[in-house]
């Protein structure tokens, strides 16, 4: 059995994509946009692999200790102005004041 290269399961993915295959597999309305099949297939062509290349961060004890410290020292100062002194999301840093030190409004 010959084994392909990546530069030919690029390209048999490539004809996959454009010939609609998707549809039967995930139906008319639940396949993937439009914008997502070429930027996946650009990935994939660059780095022959499909793997997320932005690991998800994570909640730490680290960060959630910084969190802490912040809470502490100025409780009145906003979601937003503290996300941006520890460079996070503020919808990550929201969910560790809610979930993880049980802090609310």
């Amino acid at each position: 059995m010959n084994r392909l290269t990546p530069e030919q399961r690029f390209h048999i993915a490539q004809i996959y994509f454009e010939n609609r295959a998707l549809r039967p597999f995930y139906g008319q309305h639940n396949r993937p946009s439009e914008q997502l099949i070429p930027l996946t297939m650009e990935r994939f062509r660059t780095t022959f692999t499909l793997n997320n290349t932005h690991p998800r961060r994570r909640r730490t004890k680290e960060v959630i200790a910084a969190v802490e410290r912040g809470a502490e020292e100025d409780p009145n100062q906003s979601i937003r102005h503290r996300a941006q002194e520890l460079d996070m999301r503020p919808s990550s840093l929201w969910k560790i004041l809610r979930k993880d030190l049980g802090l609310h409004a």
